[in-house]
């Protein structure tokens, strides 16, 4: 399981990488319901995060030769709607105003009428792209869409039509999800730096380079950054999220496992190789405990009564009592 789970209510989402979305009761982890997305094409699998609107969930497949965005109702699982992407879309879906902007595998941009499935416009800012490597998930900020390509470029789209406001030639290719900080759209390359890029002119602010190839979704909590980097062992670092300078920095044998860090008011959880979750405090950087999770931890949700829900590389998911804070 890539993504992580979200709690809705009494019920915890997540899709799988065999193509199921499970609505598990939270409390005990029995199947409320699941929708097993095969059905709908081949080799389907669940990458992007669900994106919760009041009482429906829209989350999208990928996979060849089509997949699907959709949306549910949360509580009963009937599907409201469907719409067709070639290879599908393996990215988090943004809420736009009252439209649901996703980017598909083949680089289509995409806004949805959040309410009817009615496509409104579709764009290809890069061309066709292959569907490997994956496509970064998107950000927005105002009247401005921002996506990456999988080779080296951003663009900023205009959010009413999807037309090109600018295009930015980066070092390499992108690898991380795309983060808005103010005034500013930061990404992680290949080549081991993080791009400060001015949203409005699509301008270089400044780009920091790091220990190691940035990866997942960096997570902005105040003023800190938290990124997540590879280079033989793993590194979670806590950036200043305007200067880039790094603050702390945590290091695990292989690699941090959970794409993106969980970020609590005092706390980051992240899981690792060695089948452990790691919390640490969000400040200073100190350990705070390490317990065994028996599995490879990948996508981790909490909900407000104190459980963390952990989804697994082999597809178990598993709820613990989180300390309190």
């Amino acid at each position: 399981m890539f993504v992580s789970p979200t709690v809705a209510g009494d019920a915890v989402i997540i899709g799988s990488c065999a193509g199921t979305l499970y609505a598990l009761d939270r409390a005990t982890g029995d199947p409320i319901w699941f929708y097993d997305a095969n059905g709908d094409g081949s080799a389907v699998q669940f990458h992007g995060e669900p994106l919760l609107l009041g009482e429906r969930v829209v989350v999208a497949t990928d996979g060849d030769p089509t997949a699907h965005l959709y949306s549910f109702d949360i509580a009963s699982g009937d599907l409201q709607w469907k719409v067709p992407f070639k290879s599908g879309v393996a990215t988090t879906p943004l809420l736009v105003d009252d439209r649901v902007v996703v980017v598909s595998a083949q680089g289509e941009v995409a806004a949805v009428d959040a309410q009817t499935g009615n496509v409104l416009w579709r764009v290809m800012p890069a061309g066709a792209l292959e569907s490997i490597p994956y496509i970064p998930s998107p950000a927005h900020a105002a009247n401005r869409i921002l996506v990456a390509d999988n080779k080296n470029q951003i663009f900023a789209l205009d959010a009413k039509d999807g037309s090109t406001v600018w295009r930015k030639t980066l070092s390499a290719r992108p690898n991380t999800s795309l983060a808005v900080i103010g005034d500013s759209v930061v990404v992680g390359t290949e080549d081991r730096y993080l791009h400060w890029i001015a949203i409005d002119s699509g301008d270089s602010r400044q780009r920091v380079q790091l220990p190691g190839i940035p990866h997942g979704t960096p997570i902005l909590a105040a003023r800190l950054l938290f990124v997540l980097t590879t280079a033989g062992t793993g590194n979670l670092l806590a950036l200043d999220a305007q200067s880039g300078e790094i603050r702390w920095k945590q290091e695990t044998p292989e690699e941090w496992t959970t794409y993106r860090p969980l970020v609590t008011p005092t706390a980051v959880i992240v899981g690792n190789q060695e089948k452990n979750l790691c919390s640490f405090d969000r400040a200073s950087g100190v350990l705070r405990w390490c317990r065994p999770a028996g599995q490879i931890p990948r996508g981790l949700g909490i909900s407000p009564d104190g459980r963390l829900y952990v989804g697994s590389r082999s597809g178990i998911v598993q709820a613990f009592p989180f300390p309190a804070e």
